[in-house]
């Protein structure tokens, strides 16, 4: 039995799941979700609700969302305990990117990374040597000769391209195989619509505080965009400073709600950039990712004893992110 018939068969034994999304989804994770959402519909889940945690300020995503016409409910302990059982889409780790109720199953897991522990799962699929969760998703619906609605093939079209092969973000064959399938049924002024998408005043000023504020060792560069309400400005942030000539590894970093929060990216094939913000911060909140993107949250009072809006505080905070990334890269003598 291949995946997508296991999955569908675990599907049908199912009234209601409720399918979770990691903190602050990505397009991978949406698309993910969408099409996992309309599987479940197929396998006649009475009600299959996508979740999501945290604040969606990218334009992009936001962009995605609408034009795609997904729908979204925010997490909250009482309504996950509505549903039969939870599917962790394109994340592993209850507690890690949100937060569920320990009592509550865990029944599936969809994602490209490695899963210590999945015990709990009646159905996993992980796939460290793929690109993207919508690939996956992808090919369950080939290989069932499916035809889900044309905003599904385009939410995962545009995933693809967003996260592998745009900007060739170590893509896999599977990338490649799955928008050559998904292309013909895709709608590409729709995907189109969301390439399109503008920034607001406040990203647009936070990303050039970024410009102004930063540090470069090597090809890599860590900057601040000091204080925002839009947690969205730090990955915009670094998709524009990692387009610098020379630069091949970025680390933004701002405050927001009372948090630290990460953003990096990477194209050098040396670094899992995952794994060196989870060694450079994870001690100290939730920090980690993929091999070329990754992000974390930090209590603020961490690295300083007042949250005051001060301007020797953010600069302290600046050294002290920029020296612990610097020192996990080996390149704090540099």
């Amino acid at each position: 039995m291949g995946k997508s018939d296991e999955l569908y068969s675990r599907l049908k034994d199912v009234d209601s799941v409720a399918i979770v999304c990691h903190y602050q989804p990505d397009p991978d994770c949406l698309a993910s979700a969408f099409a996992f959402q309309w599987i479940a519909e197929q396998a006649e889940v009475d009600q299959a609700t996508i979740f999501y945690e945290g604040e969606i300020t990218h334009q992009e995503i936001r962009s995605f969302i609408n034009v795609f016409e997904i729908s979204l409910e925010r997490i909250q302990e009482e309504n996950l305990r509505e549903y039969d059982c939870i599917a962790l889409i394109d994340h592993a780790v209850s507690g890690k990117q949100v937060d569920i109720p320990d009592d509550i199953p865990i029944s599936f897991i969809i994602d490209t990374q490695d899963i210590e522990n999945s015990s709990e799962a009646t159905f996993v699929d992980s796939r460290a040597d793929y690109g993207t969760t919508s690939t996956i998703l992808t090919e369950y619906i080939t290989e069932q000769e499916w035809s889900p609605s044309t905003p599904i093939m385009s939410a995962l079209l545009f995933a693809i391209h967003h996260e592998r092969l745009d900007h060739v973000r170590y893509p896999t064959l599977a990338e490649y195989e799955a928008a050559t399938v998904l292309y013909p049924a895709a709608d590409i002024d729709l995907i189109e619509e969301v390439y399109g998408s503008s920034l607001t005043p406040s990203t647009l000023d936070a990303i050039g505080r970024a410009i102004n504020h930063r540090e470069k060792h090597s090809s890599t560069l860590v900057s601040s965009i000091g204080r925002t309400t839009e947690s969205g400005s730090l990955p915009q942030a670094a998709d524009y400073l990692l387009r610098l000539e020379g630069v091949r590894t970025v680390l933004v970093m701002g405050i927001v709600d009372g948090h630290l929060r990460l953003s990096a990216q990477s194209f050098d094939p040396r670094i899992d950039i995952g794994n060196i913000i989870k060694q450079s911060f994870g001690s100290y909140g939730s920090a980690g990712g993929h091999p070329d993107r990754a992000g974390g949250q930090l209590p603020l009072g961490i690295f300083a004893e007042s949250s005051n809006k001060n301007v020797e505080i953010e600069e302290q905070l600046f050294k002290v992110v920029a020296s612990r990334f610097f020192g996990t890269l080996n390149l704090d003598e540099e």
